[in-house]
């Protein structure tokens, strides 16, 4: 009987090591399994199983206690895990969150319009190179060897320019379908 209390016992520990609560930071990460926090100074340290770490406060968004409701960062109050108040209603709690979701997907659409101003010009002069190549290519079947060479001293520069450009456009195009990614998981 001892040893199957004992059994229950040690298969209810690892319940009770898991992380108190779940750091989120401005930039999109979270950091879960941590144990406890401290505020000091401008800075919150975070005690998890492996040691801690200091991370600056500006840089944090919200701290959520696992299985309570999100605890809002940005008040001034020091809080640690033993003097911690209880949580505010969830329903505040929420408008903030969707604050950010606005603001962010602002943000996002504001560089998505840059993003697309940016392109409109690169596709604007990679037609213009592209028309300029086809049009000295075109007449030059009537050409001897040496306005050959000419020719191709004179294409050169321009289809490195084109190559440039069309690096350029790919590049823009990866940061527009990952910036509308983002918009669509914050919908």
């Amino acid at each position: 009987m001892i040893q199957i209390l004992l059994l229950i016992l040690l298969l209810l520990m690892p319940s009770y090591s898991e992380a108190a609560f779940t750091i989120y930071l401005k930039n999109g990460s979270e950091i879960s399994g941590v144990s406890s926090y401290e505020k000091r100074a401008g800075e919150v340290i975070i005690y998890f199983g492996g040691g801690s770490i200091g991370i600056p406060e500006k840089d944090i968004a919200k701290i959520e206690e696992t299985g309570a409701s999100e605890k809002d960062f940005t008040t001034e109050q020091t809080t640690t895990p033993e003097t911690e108040k209880p949580a505010p209603p969830a329903a505040p709690a929420e408008e903030p969150a969707t604050a950010e979701k606005t603001e962010r997907a602002n943000r996002l659409q504001a560089e998505l319009d840059a993003i697309n101003a940016e392109l409109s010009t690169v596709e604007s002069h990679e037609t213009n190179i592209t028309a300029t190549l086809e049009e000295k290519t075109a007449s030059r079947q009537n050409w001897n060897p040496y306005q050959h060479r000419y020719l191709q001293q004179e294409l050169e520069p321009l289809q490195q320019e084109l190559s440039t450009i069309q690096q350029k456009k790919g590049e823009l195009l990866q940061r527009k379908a990952y910036i509308e990614g983002e918009m669509r998981s914050l919908q």
